[in-house]
Order: structure tokens, then sequence, then C-alpha cells
């Protein structure tokens, strides 16, 4: 994986890439095998480099799951729990398919953001886009219809992935919308009855994104 094509560490010089990578480390994940578990001591910062991550967290009764976000290659996982004052995992994570993730360990990476201010400063930016991005997921639900925050996750996954992206499962999908599972297939099926999508079983391609940009209300 090129760490450059990251987007926290687009803008390091590669120095500092170079350092970065040597302290990686790959971890291969199965289909549902969990990657970290609420509660346990943040080891490290992770960036998912092949495949999709749920994190989640489970209901009291420990069986439900509300999904919380699906990061595919190129993103992060646990950046935010690395500075919390007891750094355990806020909630849980496991592939939904065959994984990759690199691994950067915790103190190695403080060693780092110490030692490279631009890694710091680069870190500050990514965070605030994130909370910019959670403000505007806390919106869609009150402001949006299911079909508009349906067509606008598909031009982000489009955006981040390329064409032939990864669907998550109508369920974990309307956990993501603030929808349920019925809400998501009958949109999903409307999408493609009317060309504006192509489903190979979970992969989407949009061959036309200016169309479905016009579903989405400015």
């Amino acid at each position: 994986m090129d760490l450059g094509q990251v987007p926290l560490f687009r803008e390091l010089a590669p120095e500092d890439l170079r350092a970065l990578a040597a302290e990686a480390r790959v971890r291969r994940l199965s289909k549902g095998e969990p990657l970290f578990l609420e509660g346990e001591p943040v080891r490290g910062l992770f960036v998912v480099g092949k495949g999709l991550i749920k994190v989640y967290k489970l209901d009291p009764e420990g069986r439900k799951q509300v999904v919380l976000h699906v990061e595919g290659p190129g993103r992060f996982l646990a950046e935010v729990a690395l500075f919390l004052e007891r750094p355990t995992y806020p909630a849980s994570a496991e592939a939904l398919e065959e994984s990759e993730v690199l691994a950067l360990p915790k103190e190695r990476f403080f060693q780092l953001l110490e030692e490279r201010p631009q890694l710091a400063r680069s870190l500050i930016r990514y965070l605030a886009r994130r909370q910019e991005r959670l403000l505007h997921l806390l919106d869609r639900p009150v402001f949006h219809e299911v079909r508009e925050r349906l067509c606008e996750f598909l031009l982000e996954r489009l955006a981040e992935e390329g064409q032939g992206f990864r669907l998550p499962t109508n369920p974990e999908l309307a956990a993501l919308l603030g929808t349920v599972p019925e809400a998501v297939s009958r949109n999903l099926g409307e999408l493609y009855r009317r060309g504006l999508i192509r489903l190979r079983g979970r992969r989407v391609e949009v061959p036309d994104p200016g169309a479905l940009e016009s579903l989405v209300k400015r």
C-alpha cells in the first residue's frame, strides 16, 4: 500500500513517509474476523489497505449491532481513540470481507508526531475534516430524504474508491443512513431500474455521476 495516497499522509515529505512505512505492520483479516473489540486497550492506529471494515456497537443486551461507519481502502480506524484519557476502543471493528490493514503502533506514532510537525498538522486537519463530515451526517437524517442520503453515500464511495465499489449489507447501510433496510432496498431498486447505478452482487458502478448528483438537493 502506498502511504502517500492515504489522505492523512498526502502532504508528508518522502522521508516522513519512509519513516511511517518502516513502522507499519500488515494485518490480514478474513470475513467476520474482529480487528478490535470495544473496551480493549488501544494498540495503535489502523489504515485500511484492502477490503471493508465495519465499526459497530452492541446494544445493552449484547445482541443487536448498531453500525457506526464502514471504512474502505485509505481510511483510518481508531485515530480518535488514540487520544482518549483512558485509551480503550469505544466500539468494535470487524472485516466485512477479506481485508488488509496497516497497523502503526501507538507509542511509535506519538513519537513521530513529536519529531515531525508536518505529520501533526496533517493529523489536525484530517480530524477537523472528519468532524465536519460527522456534523454533515448528523444533519442528513433530519433534512434529507432517504433517497438523497443514499445518493450522497454512493457518490462519496465513488469518489473515494472508484467504480465497482462494494456496498455494505442493506441493514448496515440502513444504520449508516438512519433508516430501515426496506427503504434501502426500495431505493436501490429504483436507482437500478432508472439506470442510475449498475449492480453486480454488492458491487456498484455509477455510469453517470452527474445524473445521480442531480437527485441530491443542495
